[in-house]
């Protein structure tokens, strides 16, 4: 088949990750896959700094009233022309489109050339984005998500309780379908630490206790801090290591200072993606100290793929991908919890090898795989070969279709 992958991203961290990762499987399997985009794909690939910030222009627009929506918005006058020249030169089979709110680039292209438009749903921006306060026009927002997901052949979502945000909203269920993110086993391989960037770090003979990722409020990386100050950890030698940067990372650094946890709290700031499993090595036990409700933590992902046992907060989304063999949990937003899960994981090595063991298994017997991902979209595609999107020309809003 041949693929026109559609995005709106700055190539940054996780998005990249993701994209990069399916487009890569979609061609292990055969397929032809064209990328169309503003942000080469490959931006930034090395710079781990520009992954931990916003772009100059989201951060000024954000201050002016309806700027955010208006610009976003104004993508569509780009989108749309370089998805149609992408489609001109040669037809393509299907359109796999990450959403992003207000985008109506995909739809428009896909219902003039008649052609599938697959919608991959990693957030509910309009309630994100109201949440944060970033727009303003809410109930636009709203329309448009259940519009956009409506309209599209097919809506892939990345966790249970994503779906049934989309579902309250108003988007048909049958066109959901539940798709966790994936890892790339190849990318991800168990290895012996390395004992010169032990040393570096200071961390040599020392039990790890680590987080990768970036220093963002929701994260909850001031909790993990707290906890492991409350568990008494460092004072017995005990090593914690916050692998990353982040708008967080001053008040981290601070609260560390504050506490005079010092040699027991590592930083060594941002690294880029290429080099994150041998600081993943480095780790005995990993965390997730927070996730939002609807998201699916690539990281998780990635510590299940190295062997490493997990401590992570019991919520649905979490429990989609690890059981109480593969990790130990924790009450969310609980210090006292997350304290306790750290001493337990600490105190009993042999539990957590069999837990790290039994999580590397886990990926492949669920499938949590880029390559099992890309095989599900094709067979969807291949029981729709027809579909296209149901819209009028000019967008106008069906009978069936909701008003804001």
């Amino acid at each position: 088949m041949r693929i026109v992958y559609h995005h709106r991203t700055r190539s940054t961290d996780a998005q990249r990750i993701h994209i990069q990762e399916i487009v890569r499987a979609f061609e292990d399997l055969g397929h032809q896959v064209e990328v169309v985009s503003l942000v080469p794909l490959d931006a930034g690939q090395h710079n781990a700094e520009r992954d931990a910030g916003d772009a100059l222009w989201k951060r000024l627009v954000r201050k002016i009233p309806f700027a955010y929506e208006l610009a976003q918005l104004g993508y569509n006058l780009v989108g749309v022309p370089m998805l149609l020249r992408s489609l001109l030169r040669k037809r393509a089979d299907f359109l796999y489109e990450r959403y992003a709110l207000f985008n109506f680039a995909g739809l428009i292209a896909a219902w003039l050339f008649r052609i599938p438009l697959i919608l991959e749903v990693n957030s509910p921006f309009a309630l994100e984005q109201a949440r944060d306060r970033e727009i303003r026009a809410l109930r636009f927002a709203a329309w448009t998500e259940r519009f956009l997901c409506n309209h599209a052949a097919r809506v892939i979502v990345v966790s249970t309780p994503l779906a049934r945000l989309l579902e309250q909203a108003g988007v048909a269920a049958g066109k959901i379908e539940v798709m966790v993110n994936g890892v790339s086993l190849d990318d991800f391989q168990p290895g012996a630490a390395s004992d010169e960037l032990r040393q570096r770090l200071g961390i040599a003979g020392r039990l790890v206790i680590g987080f990768v990722g970036w220093f963002r409020k929701w994260h909850g990386l001031e909790l993990l801090l707290e906890a492991f100050l409350h568990s008494g950890l460092g004072s017995r030698g005990v090593r914690l290591l916050l692998l990353g940067d982040g708008p967080a990372m001053a008040e981290l650094r601070e609260f560390a200072a504050q506490h005079q946890m010092g040699e027991s709290v590592v930083f060594p700031g941002p690294v880029p993606h290429a080099a994150v499993p041998a600081y993943l090595d480095l780790i005995d036990v990993a965390v997730q100290p927070a996730a939002n409700e609807y998201c699916c933590p690539m990281k998780i992902l990635e510590y299940m793929a190295l062997g490493k046992p997990v401590i992570a907060p019991a919520q649905e989304n979490i429990l989609e991908l690890l059981s109480k063999e593969e990790a130990c949990f924790f009450t969310p937003r609980d210090v006292a919890s997350l304290s306790a899960a750290l001493l337990t994981m600490a105190g009993d090595r042999e539990r957590a090898r069999r837990m790290g063991m039994a999580a590397r298994t886990a990926i492949e017997e669920r499938g949590f795989l880029w390559s099992e991902n890309a095989r599900r979209v094709i067979a969807m595609m291949a029981q729709e070969p027809s579909a296209a999107p149901a819209v009028e020309p000019a967008l106008g809003v069906s009978q069936r279709e909701p008003q804001a």
